[in-house]
């Protein structure tokens, strides 16, 4: 049998601990909550079969008030109360198949999370690190994949004594720091039983996980995945050079992502590897998220403007990018430009408004929505005037909706008077009546996103912006 697993039978059997050498921490208390959500996802589907009828989509629970259901294709999602979201797709096994996602969301939708689901967080807090560390248990052999796609069951042990596991109460402190020397937690185990030599083994934790961290982001496939996590172990300085390490090798997601972790840090010290992406960015080849995460660090810090500004135009004008239909982040950069060089903006806002691309609509027409100057009543106005669908004006009709004034809404009954929506035959929604059905929420929650940019950026910004003659 595999150590962990032994491990973590030894904790419930309140055997002596084991003289060899304790699990990673890290892994014990993942495996210990993938069990603990095996038993949550057998009363989800217990739920399913004794009080929901499957002909209703959604729903509040019959006998569990502030419970609510939602039905998705083979999936039931049930939400708690507090927030807790369980969701399941039904696999013909009674829950035992776990969905990645839907397990990380699980943990990090808790509001006050069980001392296993706590300590998981506290190592791998975000769903694309315990994603990551879900396939290193499936390497080891403690998870077993499923015949299609990425879902998987534990390992047949395991789901033996997911009940046990899930009803193991941590309340008592002896009880945590048993379980805690079974499964390698010195840190936690040092704050049960402090000492010297508690601390020691403490330190030494901290110094192994730091090593599986840097270990993780060496690997370009899991590099984005632990580079959150890392974050919080390393000095800024250490920081920002395992950051341009990323940088430096690719102009890809990773890159981006790694961008993004350094702008939450403006206090940091300055990664010059940022500016030399921007200077190898080909507009032909590579993907625009890391060149628009590398602009908007640089222009927000007023390093090498012009270069930013440049090569943050040459990817809006990019009509369709490789693997996509148009441009995915024409908006973004084209806010981009309102924001700091707004002299180059208008054209790419324009094209954006347009953009048969929904979320690039959606994001400029949130943003001007948030806005709320003359000039972006004035722009949506144009927009809607050349429209031929409601595909292709959903969002800038939400937008006008959502402004309320007394011209915006006419002019959206004069468009709506004039158009038809298509209809789909047979059964089921064809795209356009989708976007029509959830224009008005999505515009609204990326309208509240996007305020606080908005009434940050907005003194900057003319309020007659679309007739400025710029010099």
């Amino acid at each position: 049998m595999h150590p962990l697993l032994l491990a973590l039978r030894a904790a419930l059997a309140a055997a002596p601990v084991a003289s060899s050498a304790p699990p990673d921490p890290w892994h014990a208390w993942l495996l210990v909550a993938l069990a603990r959500q095996v038993e949550r996802q057998r009363w989800l589907m217990r739920v399913r079969h004794e009080r929901l009828d499957t002909d209703t989509f959604e729903g509040e629970v019959p006998g569990m008030p502030g419970w609510t259901f939602l039905f998705h294709g083979d999936g039931l999602c049930l939400t708690a109360p507090d927030g807790e979201a369980i969701d399941v797709d039904d696999h013909g096994d009674g829950g035992l198949t776990i969905d990645p996602y839907f397990f990380a969301r699980r943990i990090l939708s808790l509001p006050r999370p069980a001392l296993p689901e706590r300590r998981l967080r506290a190592f791998l807090p975000t769903a694309d690190a315990m994603v990551a560390a879900i396939r290193e248990l499936t390497e080891e052999g403690l998870l077993i994949p499923g015949a299609h796609g990425h879902v998987f069951r534990v390992a047949r042990e395991l789901e033996a004594d997911a009940e046990a596991l899930a009803a193991i109460d941590l309340s008592d402190a002896a009880l945590r720091a048993r379980w805690a020397e079974h499964l390698g937690d010195h840190e936690l185990l040092a704050r049960e039983r402090p000492s010297a030599a508690a601390e020691a083994r403490a330190a030494a934790q901290r110094e192994a996980y730091r090593r599986y961290l840097l270990a993780r982001i060496a690997d370009r496939a899991t590099a984005r995945a632990f580079l959150d996590p890392l974050e919080a172990v390393l000095t800024p300085a250490e920081l920002v050079d395992a950051c341009a390490g990323l940088i430096d090798a690719a102009v890809d997601a990773t890159a981006g992502h790694a961008i993004e972790r350094l702008e939450a840090h403006p206090d940091y010290p300055v990664c010059p590897a940022v500016s030399r992406l921007l200077a190898r960015a080909d507009p032909a080849q590579h993907h625009p998220y890391a060149v628009h995460a590398a602009a908007r660090y640089l222009l927000r810090r007023g390093i090498e403007r012009e270069r930013a500004v440049e090569v943050a135009l040459a990817f809006a004008r990019v009509r369709v990018v490789k693997g996509y239909r148009g441009n995915p982040f024409l908006g973004e950069l084209a806010l981009l430009l309102l924001e700091h060089a707004p002299q180059h903006a208008l054209a790419a806002l324009r094209r954006a408004l347009r953009s048969s691309t929904p979320v690039v609509q959606k994001d400029v027409a949130a943003a001007l929505a948030a806005l709320g100057q003359p000039w972006c009543l004035r722009e949506l106005l144009l927009a809607l005037d050349e429209a031929r669908t409601f595909g292709a004006s959903a969002a800038v009709r939400a937008a006008l909706s959502w402004m309320g004034s007394d011209e915006a809404r006419a002019a959206v009954a004069r468009w709506t008077q004039t158009h038809v929506l298509r209809a789909t035959r047979g059964p089921g929604h064809g795209q356009e009546e989708v976007l029509e059905a959830n224009a008005g929420q999505s515009l609204a929650a990326e309208i509240d996103e996007r305020q606080p940019w908005a009434d940050a950026v907005r003194p900057g910004i003319d309020p007659d912006f679309d007739r400025v003659v710029w010099a």
